[in-house]
């Protein structure tokens, strides 16, 4: 179910939603829900990497927080230089759920 939700944003912001709405000859309502939606995807990214790179995680948990499959977040880590930390203790914590 949708909720309405205000929110105030500037008037430069509003400026380049307008633009995009006018190229994309859409809705400014439908901008700003894309919008976020990708925000949210490249928030929830963040925290994952934040996460796997202070040990909070494993690459796997971290990749299910991001909602990207292992193998796309193991890529990021690689394009980041995050250091890649692995052990059989996260292995086991992978692979727990699935048997």
């Amino acid at each position: 179910m949708a909720e309405t939700v205000s929110v105030r944003i500037s008037e430069e912001d509003l400026k380049k939603i307008k633009q995009i709405s006018k190229y994309g000859k859409t809705s400014k309502s439908e901008v700003l829900r894309e919008v976020l939606g990708l925000g949210i995807k490249n928030k929830k990214l963040e925290i994952a990497l934040a996460k796997y790179r202070n040990e909070e995680i494993s690459v796997g948990k971290a990749a299910e927080l991001a909602e990207i499959p292992l193998t796309k977040f193991m890529n990021i880590l690689v394009e980041r230089n995050i250091t890649f930390h692995y052990s059989i203790e996260d292995l086991e914590e992978d692979f727990k759920d699935d048997f």
